[in-house]
């Protein structure tokens, strides 16, 4: 029985060779499965009541505030209260029929889920709308808070529309917030700024919304055409201050209320500074080792969070300290164990 040299016969590895040389694949952990309760208040709190919340600021800023001070907040609500000011025509049945052609751009554009959230939003401002423009008719009255139209007088109609486009900016501020917040669209003319974003990505979304409610703005001087430059300018001034506070109050809700302000620290004497920090202002202090590259000496880096009405102390104790280099940035939500 001759031994072939040149031919190596090649052995099949094992099973158990096979399995320690193949890497282990994780282990799938299967969901948890919710249960009936733990269902439905996760769409209660994901879809159902960020439309029914938002629906409805929306239908009383448009019905108090807005429409009785003949002004176009901007957007597709600008929209339908200026086609109801010029013909007569319910803005509940314009935002109906706007949110119809808008649903279909944005299921098929944008996303089912940003559709259908948006446009029962919107759906339920025109019902309510529409429901109380039925309910004056039965009652045979104009408005049913006549308290908040624009008064006759001079400087008491200007006050009347400012408070008006305040208020009406609150409102329609917070209905903005709660939907970005919990179903990441607005809807109506955002939708459109959506759409020309994907195409144009040089275009941001923000800078397309602001564009139309500029237009929306913009043609309102001739539906609100007056004899006098006071009557014209009017609508344009409350409908800048209604598109202002709109922006600022969604900005607060959306960024949080927990604000705060970072200070990063470079200092020589770290110990010194960090307890006078926690003594004086009661925050805690995180060290870490730094090293200037420049001069090459080891410092120390500080890192401290602390509440606004604490910036001015900090300023003063850092200033006590000389070769102390510091800056600070404002964080728009705090998280964990941070007193107020």
């Amino acid at each position: 029985m001759t031994e072939n040299t040149d031919q190596i016969e090649q052995q099949e590895p094992s099973a158990e060779e096979t399995a320690q040389s193949e890497p282990e694949q994780p282990a799938v952990v299967p969901k948890p499965k919710l249960s009936h309760r733990q269902q439905f208040w996760l769409i209660w709190n994901t879809a159902v009541w960020p439309v029914l919340v938002s629906g409805i600021l929306r239908a009383l800023g448009i019905y108090i505030f807005v429409n009785p001070n003949n002004f176009a907040p901007g957007g597709t609500n600008g929209i339908a209260v200026l086609i109801e000011y010029a013909t007569g025509f319910n803005s509940g049945y314009t935002l109906m029929l706007i949110s119809i052609p808008l649903f279909f751009l944005a299921f098929f554009f944008i996303g089912k889920k940003e559709a259908i959230v948006s446009t029962v939003s919107f759906f339920i401002t025109s019902v309510l709308l529409i429901f109380v423009n039925l309910l004056e008719k039965s009652l045979g009255i104009a408005h049913l808070f006549p308290i908040y139209g624009g008064a006759d007088g001079g400087s008491e109609r200007i006050i009347h529309g400012l408070l008006g486009a305040v208020a009406g900016g609150i409102f329609l501020g917070i209905a903005l917030a709660v939907m970005l917040k919990q179903c990441g669209t607005s809807g109506g003319t955002s939708i459109l700024a959506c759409i020309i974003n994907k195409k144009f990505r040089n275009l941001s979304v923000s800078m397309l919304t602001s564009a139309f409610d500029a237009i929306v703005v913009f043609v309102s001087i001739f539906v609100y055409w007056g004899d006098n430059f006071t009557l014209i300018i009017d609508p344009v001034i409350l409908a800048l201050v209604s598109l202002f506070v709109t922006s600022k109050v969604c900005d607060a809700i959306l960024q949080g209320f927990k604000s705060a302000y970072k200070f990063e620290i470079i200092t020589s004497n770290p110990e010194e500074l960090s307890q006078e920090i926690m003594q004086k202002l009661h925050r805690g202090v995180t060290c870490m080792a730094a090293e200037g590259m420049y001069s090459h000496k080891n410092k120390s880096m500080l890192i401290c969070v602390i509440r606004k009405r604490q910036l001015a102390e900090l300023q003063r104790i850092i200033r006590r300290y000389p070769e102390t280099f510091a800056y600070f940035t404002s964080t728009s939500e705090v998280y964990g164990r941070f007193l107020k």
